[in-house]
């Protein structure tokens, strides 16, 4: 038997459109449930995607900013490079959220997004890119596996 969750699990990939006024819809499954996030808070990643968090992934992110001490200058230059540019958004009555324009040039997004699952939050790529990376990563697929223990 399988044991139902209590939180929202972001699996699988979606392509969707921007619209004009720079907003993406996010798939039901990933906000449908009465658990489900209802603000999303959006940062840069370094491979040039966007990492969207739900409120209780951001939650626990700021538990860990917490431990940052005022002397830990670079994981401080971290924090402040990527929270300088995040944005949070509602989930709008249609399941979208906005996107900034500098997100979308950090992530090389124009007209169209994948949305890509990865359990406790979720990544928005540029079709190009996500697929340049794809193709590194198979490369090296059976190792990366094992180290994650599958």
């Amino acid at each position: 038997m399988v044991k139902a969750l209590k939180r929202t699990v972001f699996v699988g990939t979606y392509r969707h459109a921007v619209d004009e006024k720079k907003r993406v819809a996010i798939p039901a499954k990933w906000r449908g449930s009465k658990s489900g996030a209802s603000e999303f808070f959006i940062l840069p990643d370094p491979k040039n995607c966007l990492v969207v968090l739900p409120e209780s992934a951001m939650a626990r992110m700021l538990e860990r900013a917490e431990d940052i001490s005022i002397g830990e200058y670079e994981r401080r230059d971290v924090l402040r490079f990527i929270t300088a540019r995040a944005h949070a958004s509602p989930c709008d009555a249609q399941g979208r959220i906005s996107l900034t324009d500098e997100l979308l040039r950090h992530a090389g997004i124009k007209d169209e997004a994948v949305l890509v699952g990865v359990l406790t939050k979720f990544e928005i790529w540029s079709p190009e890119r996500l697929a340049e990376v794809e193709r590194a990563s198979q490369a090296n697929f059976a190792e990366a596996a094992k180290q994650l223990g599958l």
